[in-house]
């Protein structure tokens, strides 16, 4: 979209200054904390090189110990400790969680064994007391851990012990555990200052001599993720590896997880304060779209800016305006099933999940709106099918633009999203549409003849669902062709400029598929 060295400028600003605002709320770190924390930088300073699944099998095949670092208010931290077990581990598993507190280790293995149900684990525990971060987002590794039939051991607690006296204690208790099973791999997962070289894993490795004994997973360290960036590697290298089994694993860009952070504290201080209002995001989606501005070299008029959420106190009749009926309807299928959308002549946003992805496509369609001067909603289905594919794809193309690493959902995950959403037909109209309209698209690549749409629901959600699927890939598509500079800014602009509600847009979407289409298949 621009030179690399303004893309990292603008990506290392908006790091800093999501940092700073963290930092704000929770307010100057002790100096012993700083201190503690300072240690994980240094592991960064050396050499550090693309690995592979081969590597990292072979390090969780060898090691006794598995330190997996995690930032516990992001949730793609935890699905990546998912994917390790899941798709790397087969032998059995001991999984140590600092999550628990040791007294509570017998109310999670009556949870594990379907003793008790899910409700009375967390009450028992009193989980957003002891620990606080989203239930939702370690709710798969415990799911993990019953259907492995993985023993678990509690490593919470420090209250006011210092971390390092923590770390000792922590030490004894994953050595305890591995000597009860030692063909077990113990995979620990705990916070990710706790796994730098000279805190667990220098303890760890005094008493587990082995070499391999010891393997250590940190996630989106900045520092490497920069030096990936510099060279345009950021998107295509999920894993690099460093010396003695220590493995970094590139799930998203760092300051992903550091607003995840910020919403996080936020919410957590809106509880504190026990108001009877919802949490404003507002800024949030503000500085995303201050962002795209910069890529664009653009400046947009934001004040009308206001984004509202699930719990917003906010009337649904305010939301529905003056729409149709037709299109009323397609607010309400919104609203009832988390969509997320914009109104563009008021310039409210509906937020259904507070993600930086979906924040990301609402500032991205922010801006197209402005850009192209769409006032109207695209839901006046099926006429507007392709505009709203089109919006699809501008708003997945943003939030890719501010996490490169996101990807579109895969077809099993499509299915599963529109089988709950549509049990009567597991959302088999939506896919079907969505097939024969990607038939079309290729076939006009291939030909240069448009196809006539074979399968013509008159249900306007399959329209709603089909288009959000089509329009992930066309995103898709579009973004790795301004990445790689096959598309300049300029006409990128270009695109962005087109009128949505003009009578030529068919003519434009179709040259568009054209463009960003080679040698695709279905």
């Amino acid at each position: 979209m621009i030179n690399q060295r303004e893309w990292l400028q603008t990506r290392k600003k908006l790091l800093e200054q999501v940092k700073s605002q963290v930092q704000i709320r929770i307010g100057p770190l002790p100096d012993s904390l700083r201190h503690y924390a300072k240690n994980q930088n240094k592991d960064f300073r050396g050499k550090w090189v693309p690995g592979t699944m081969r590597d990292l099998n072979q390090a969780l095949a060898k090691a006794k110990v598995a330190l997996s670092g995690d930032f516990h208010a992001y949730a793609q931290s935890q699905r990546a400790h998912v994917r390790l077990l899941r798709d790397h581990v087969s032998r059995p598993i001991i999984l140590a969680l600092e999550c628990l507190l040791p007294r509570h280790q017998e109310v999670a293995e009556s949870y594990l064994h379907g003793r008790i149900s899910e409700k009375q684990f967390l009450d028992s525990v009193e989980w957003s007391k002891n620990w606080g971060f989203p239930w939702e987002n370690y709710r798969p590794l415990f799911e993990l851990a019953r259907d492995r039939g993985c023993k678990i051991v509690a490593l919470g607690g420090s209250g006011g012990v210092s971390l390092p006296k923590h770390d000792i204690w922590m030490t004894k208790q994953i050595l305890r555990a591995h000597r009860t099973d030692p063909e077990a791999l113990v995979f620990v997962v705990v916070g990710e200052w706790h796994v730098a070289s000279a805190h667990l894993p220098r303890l760890l490795k005094s008493k587990l001599p082995g070499v391999s004994d010891v393997a250590v997973f940190h996630q989106d360290i900045e520092q490497l993720y920069f030096k990936l960036a510099v060279t345009n590697q950021e998107s295509a290298i999920e894993l690099l590896k460093g010396g003695k089994a220590r493995f970094c694993l590139m799930v998203s860009p760092p300051w992903m997880k550091w607003q995840s952070y910020l919403m996080f504290l936020e919410q957590a201080y809106d509880r504190d304060l026990q108001e009877d209002l919802a949490i404003d995001y507002s800024d949030h989606v503000v500085s995303l779209i201050e962002l795209l501005e910069a890529d664009l070299k653009v400046s947009l008029k934001k004040t009308l800016v206001q984004v509202y959420c699930s719990n917003s106190k906010t009337s649904l009749s305010r939301l529905r305006l003056s729409f149709p009926v037709k299109q009323e309807k397609c607010l309400v299928y919104h609203l009832e099933h988390g969509l997320s959308f914009l109104i563009p002549q008021k310039g409210w946003m509906y937020l259904s999940r507070p993600t930086i992805n979906h924040a990301s496509a609402l500032a991205g369609q922010f801006v197209h709106a402005a850009l192209s001067q769409r006032e109207q909603m695209p839901w006046n289905l099926p006429h507007d099918f392709l505009p709203l594919i089109w919006l699809e794809a501008v708003g997945f193309f943003f939030s890719k633009s501010i996490n490169p690493k996101r990807k579109a959902e895969t077809l099993a995950n499509v299915r599963l999203q529109l089988a709950a959403r549509h049990p009567g037909d597991n959302g088999r109209k939506a896919l079907l549409l969505a097939l024969d309209h990607r038939l079309s698209e290729v076939l006009w690549v291939q030909t240069g003849r448009l196809r006539r749409a074979q399968f013509k629901p008159r249900d306007m959600s399959a329209y709603l669902d089909a288009a959000r699927i089509v329009g992930s890939m066309l995103g898709e598509r579009l973004f790795q062709k301004v990445r790689s500079r096959t598309i300049s800014l300029a006409k990128l602009m270009s695109y962005l400029k087109v009128n949505v509600e003009g009578q030529d847009f068919s003519k434009f979407y179709w040259k568009l598929i054209g463009e960003t289409e080679h040698d695709q298949v279905l």
